[in-house]
């Protein structure tokens, strides 16, 4: 658990968080609980943990999520077998946001309301105004025309899914949207994306769970096997988790509040690095590399103590003494190597001797 001062973004965030866990203190198990709850590293506890600030209060359903997430704090990591990125905010942006479709709403609001929305039904622009009652919609058509012409794909975007593609693990976009937005987003990613997921083919928008139930039954994987990766809190964080799979947000301005932030992103590679970097070490390599870090620790914890006593007794020395100290500090560079055992004497004996030297001297 980090010592570090958590961040929040209103006071309000703040006491609600000192008032849960104040609450979660006084409960049975309650150090689990604290323990997620101030770190939640894991998707469904940082969901949980958000829920409770908000709300600030601690129900018993919340709590018992809670320890669920606390006993996988030790669990082996889940297998990812394929990785969904959510479209817009997280692979691409428009540049210049027009939003005809929305215009087109305001215009019909009354029968817009009767009829399913443009995310849920392949339809376009034009038949969409003529669904609504209005006229041809011509300054609409062309608004429309400028945002699908200012798509870009983040700088990250290509080398985060040609990574993931690489480790054998399949890539799905999974989205909200307009059918119009679809064919630049396929024109940019092409070949990068095995399972195209759309709200206006499925007919069911995130985060319902028939979203991620589509989703994974296309993709072939369980629930837990998914992976959704995505800049929407509520869409791509809650409903992903709800529907039993983990989640990355991907928050690129960095705001992220203090329960979010540990399951935050500010690239979009870090969302699923890169693991064939880090090659699996057996059981006795883990132990010896364990073992060689504390002794290296405590090597330079006693060198520390040893340097600051050197500096100390030759605060008024002669130039005999500093040129013995200085070759106290040349010998344990040369001998970093050497076991510790071999390298104390050398220090514990110059120590010595410039101590002797000065008592000497001061008798």
């Amino acid at each position: 658990m980090s010592d570090a001062p958590p961040s929040f973004r209103t006071p309000a965030e703040q006491a609600a968080y000192a008032a849960v866990l104040a609450d979660l203190a006084g409960r049975d198990r309650g150090d689990e609980a604290i323990i997620v709850f101030r770190e939640p590293t894991d998707p469904d506890a940082a969901v949980v943990a958000d829920a409770m600030i908000r709300a600030g209060t601690v129900s018993d359903e919340l709590y018992a999520r809670l320890l669920v997430a606390a006993d996988r704090l030790y669990a082996p990591p889940p297998v990812t077998r394929a990785v969904a990125f959510d479209a817009f905010g997280t692979l691409v942006h428009i540049g210049r946001k027009r939003h005809p479709f929305e215009r087109l709403i305001r215009q019909a609001r009354d029968r817009a309301n009767s009829l399913p929305s443009p995310m849920v039904q392949s339809i376009g622009l034009a038949d969409y105004a003529a669904a609504l009652g209005l006229p041809y919609p011509e300054a609409e058509l062309v608004m429309l025309d400028e945002e699908l012409a200012t798509i870009t794909l983040y700088p990250d975007t290509l080398d985060a899914l040609h990574r993931v593609r690489e480790q054998g693990v399949r890539v799905a976009v999974a989205s909200n949207l307009a059918l119009p937005y679809a064919a630049p987003l396929k024109a940019l990613l092409g070949d990068l994306v095995d399972i195209w997921h759309f709200s206006f083919d499925e007919g069911v928008i995130k985060p319902d769970g028939a979203f991620y139930a589509g989703l994974t039954a296309r993709l072939g994987c369980e629930a837990s096997e998914l992976l959704m990766v995505g800049d929407t809190w509520r869409d791509d964080m809650v409903g992903a988790v709800e529907a039993g799979s983990r989640a990355r947000w991907v928050d690129r301005d960095g705001r992220a509040s203090h329960t979010r932030r540990f399951i935050a992103v500010r690239e979009l590679g870090d969302a699923y690095p890169d693991r064939r970097k880090t090659e699996q070490m057996t059981e006795l390599e883990l132990f010896r590399s364990g073992i060689d870090a504390n002794l290296d620790y405590l090597h330079n914890q006693r060198w520390a103590v040893r340097a600051g006593l050197l500096r100390q007794i030759l605060t008024d020395a002669p130039e005999a003494e500093k040129a013995a100290a200085k070759r106290a500090l040349d010998d344990h560079y040369d001998t970093r190597g050497q076991p510790e055992i071999s390298r104390a004497p050398l220090m514990r004996n110059a120590i010595a001797t410039i101590v002797a030297r000065k008592h000497t001297r001061r008798a």
